[in-house]
């Protein structure tokens, strides 16, 4: 994929996540739209880190620019703190749905700003 490529498709999937976030209701598209985005936003990483002319950074390789392994370091950290916020997330997610019933922002919170006992 090249990098001008890359960078708009990052852009896109983080404008529909952004997107997803605001117009949808339900907690799990939420969640599912804030997925979307932070893909967006690790791809847009990885798009600036292209070089098209690069080789690995091993010594002995020979001679060229080489990649920078710092932007994949962190692209990596960053997919496994996704993962692990998107599975606490749902597990809350999970939990309120049983105590509430629901999973609808908007009645999540008109039942908040009544004071209503949990169900």
């Amino acid at each position: 994929m090249e990098g001008l490529t890359a960078l708009a498709l990052a852009i896109a999937l983080l404008g529909v996540g952004l997107w997803t976030l605001i117009v949808r209701r339900n907690l799990i598209w939420k969640l599912l739209g804030l997925n979307v985005a932070s893909n967006g936003a690790i791809l847009f990483l990885v798009a600036l880190a292209h070089r098209p002319a690069a080789r690995p950074p091993i010594t002995g390789l020979g001679p060229g620019p080489s990649a920078d392994p710092l932007p994949h370091a962190l692209v990596l950290t960053a997919i496994v703190i996704d993962f692990a916020t998107l599975a606490l997330a749902l597990v809350f997610v999970i939990v309120l749905t049983e105590r509430r019933h629901t999973q609808d922002v908007r009645r999540l919170e008109r039942d908040e700003e009544h004071g209503w006992p949990e169900r």
